[in-house]
């Protein structure tokens, strides 16, 4: 029963440690963005009108992207030799990309009221408290777009790389894909939340049924000794 008990919570302690993993290996980037950041939006907001916050938050959900796609691609095919399923690896990246979202909305949140609070003081706000932290909380349905974007293209890198094509599909769909990001990201969503909360879960459902889709076709191969 132990053994039985241990096997079905593996996949959630695994999206855990691949969340943990994660920080680990962006504390220094995340660490430098959080401190510098609005002291530089401070010093430049003469120059930089929306605050330097904003953009480097943009920026840094690719960071997160990035390394998600790239513990997917890296760690997937040794994952499934040992004798993880499909179907865990699926709900372990569902965890982490819930953990690693929330905690990136946390971030944003957090820069957000600092950036806010440091311009009260040295400078003039960008907008209202209640505005500003609204601008960050709104990041919950934003990160998960950024966060499966990069998921699915690096399980799509694993299941199609060989193909000469593959490349050229990547760069085409991801250029228009961030096009789109960007529109709903700095679109405005206060007039129409629901709508907007709806088209955010609903491109992310579509990016979370493309990975388990591609990761469900990947072949296994065995374990080398």
């Amino acid at each position: 029963m132990a053994d039985t008990t241990a096997l079905a919570k593996r996949r959630y302690r695994l999206g855990l440690s691949l969340f943990l993993g994660s920080t680990r290996w962006l504390r220094w980037v995340m660490l430098a963005w959080v401190v510098l950041t609005p002291f530089l939006s401070v010093l430049l907001i003469s120059a930089i009108e929306t605050g330097l916050w904003t953009i480097t938050a943009t920026v840094f959900q690719w960071f997160v992207a990035c390394t998600a796609g790239m513990l997917l691609y890296q760690t997937l095919p040794g994952t499934l030799a040992k004798g993880v399923t499909r179907r865990e690896l699926t709900v372990a990246y569902l965890v982490f990309g819930v953990l690693a979202s929330i905690g990136t909305a946390a971030i944003v949140t957090a820069g957000f009221a600092a950036e806010h609070a440091l311009l009260a003081v040295f400078a003039e706000p960008l907008d209202t408290w209640g505005q500003t932290l609204a601008d960050g909380a709104r990041y919950v349905l934003i990160a998960p777009i950024y966060f499966f974007t990069g998921v699915l293209i690096g399980a799509a890198a694993l299941r199609f790389g060989g193909n000469h094509w593959f490349t050229a599909i990547v760069l085409v769909a991801a250029a228009g894909h961030y096009a789109g990001i960007l529109a709903l990201e700095f679109g405005s969503y206060d007039t129409a939340v629901a709508a907007w909360a709806a088209v955010a879960l609903a491109v992310t459902a579509v990016l979370v049924a493309g990975t388990a889709a591609t990761l469900r076709s990947i072949p296994v191969r065995a374990k080398r000794v």
